[in-house]
């Protein structure tokens, strides 16, 4: 049998091609625009007038006026014609895909230059390549409000942990101050109760020595 020899890949269709004028044929509107308005200013009333000289010497304004109606119509019927040219033969289309047939070749030509690879047809990629292609900026999106949230929580995390640190500083403090509080209240309370055992000794043996003499004299 016979290897079978891979297809090769179709062409990727043709881009649409705008129906505004580009560069090109703007510029051929431009000119013809020109040309046209170059034409009609060379038929000047001086040399219209000379082809009739006798309405010019008795009606000169109304052959004036022929004159302008003439011209007119003129530059009408020449931009009437023109316009009906470039629609019959789709001029301005075809001008514009030679536009972008151009800037294709320019870009196809840097990009050979800077040494970058032409991107693949489309109908070329895989399944997953397609489907990372249309994943990637969702999940980029959803990396990138991932991390901002993560960091405000750290920040708010960090702000917590410094308040937490100074009210248990303040209440270590506070828990000092109250041992030394209690401290102080042992020893008066040592010291009250030392004074009375003494006070209470002595006062027993003066109830002994009185009740001894009590029993000599009897």
């Amino acid at each position: 049998m016979s290897a079978q020899i891979p297809a090769s890949p179709s062409p990727a269709p043709e881009a649409p091609v705008a129906s505004a004028p580009g560069p090109r044929a703007a510029a051929l509107q431009k000119v013809f625009a020109g040309a046209l308005s170059s034409s009609i200013r060379a038929n000047s009333y001086a040399n219209f007038s000379s082809c009739f000289p006798t309405p010019a010497k008795y009606c000169p304004s109304a052959l004036e006026g022929v004159w302008k109606q003439l011209n007119t119509r003129l530059e009408e019927e020449c931009m009437r014609d023109f316009e009906k040219i470039l629609e019959e033969r789709q001029v301005i289309e075809g001008l514009n895909q030679w536009d972008n047939m151009i800037e294709e070749a320019r870009r196809r030509k840097n990009r050979a230059v800077e040494g970058e690879e032409p991107p693949r047809p489309l109908h070329t990629l895989s399944a997953d390549e397609l489907h990372s292609a249309h994943l990637t900026p969702y999940l980029q999106q959803a990396q990138d409000e991932l991390g901002s949230k993560v960091h405000s929580t750290q920040a708010e995390n960090a702000t917590i942990f410094s308040k937490i640190t100074e009210q248990r500083a303040e209440i270590e403090q506070l828990l000092s101050g109250l041992d030394r509080v209690i401290k102080d209240i042992e020893g008066s309370v040592d010291a009250i109760y030392t004074d009375e055992q003494s006070g209470f000794g002595e006062l027993k043996g003066d109830v002994w020595t009185t009740e001894q003499e009590l029993a000599a004299t009897r």
